[in-house]
C-alpha cells in the first residue's frame, strides 16, 4: 500500500510542467491611467463605504497591461495559451521567436484586492497541444509581483 502511494506521488511530482527559463522571455509592465467606468444604474452593491468610494471614483486610477515577449522558443514549442485564475482563456496562438502579446490585467487596486484575475499562466505547447513549459504571473494582496515564483517588483 505504501509503495503504491509513493509511486503515485512520484508520478504526480514528475508530471509538473517546468517553468520557462527567464532568459527566454521578458515581461514589461505598461502602466497608464484611466477613469473607472460608471456602474450600471440597475446595479446595487452591498459594499463597504470605502470600497464604494474607490470603485466609483471619478479620478484617474492606475491601469496595468503586461507586454510579454517570447524571446526564443525551443523546437518543441509551437503554440501558447494563457489562462487566468478565473479559468478564462485570454490568448491562444501559434508562436515564433520574438513573439509578443499583451495581457490586460486591469486596475491595479482590483488586481491587488483579488477582485479581478490576479494570476495568469502562460502555457507553451507543442503541435499536439501538450504543455512543454509555463510562465506563471501572480500578484499578491500586498502588491508583490511574482513571475515564476520570483519577486520582480511591487505594484
Amino acid at each position: 500500500m505504501i509503495f503504491t502511494w509513493l509511486l503515485f506521488i512520484l508520478i504526480f511530482i514528475q508530471d509538473e510542467t517546468p517553468f520557462k527559463p527567464k532568459e527566454e522571455f521578458e515581461v514589461k509592465l505598461n502602466y497608464s491611467f484611466k477613469k473607472r467606468p460608471a456602474p450600471e444604474s440597475t446595479t446595487f452593491r452591498f459594499d463597504d463605504a470605502n470600497d464604494r468610494e474607490k470603485q466609483n471614483s471619478s479620478s484617474m486610477l492606475p491601469y496595468l497591461i503586461l507586454d510579454v515577449k517570447i524571446l526564443s522558443t525551443s523546437p518543441t514549442e509551437a503554440r501558447l495559451k494563457v489562462i487566468d485564475n478565473l479559468n478564462n482563456k485570454t490568448v491562444n496562438k501559434k508562436i515564433y521567436d520574438d513573439f509578443m502579446f499583451s495581457i490586460d490585467m486591469g486596475f491595479t487596486d482590483d488586481v491587488k484586492d483579488h477582485v479581478t484575475a490576479h494570476q495568469y499562466i502562460v502555457y507553451l505547447l507543442n503541435d499536439k497541444r501538450e504543455e512543454q513549459s509555463k510562465i506563471v504571473i501572480f500578484v499578491k494582496e500586498d502588491g508583490a509581483f511574482l513571475i515564476n515564483d520570483e519577486v520582480r517588483g511591487k505594484l
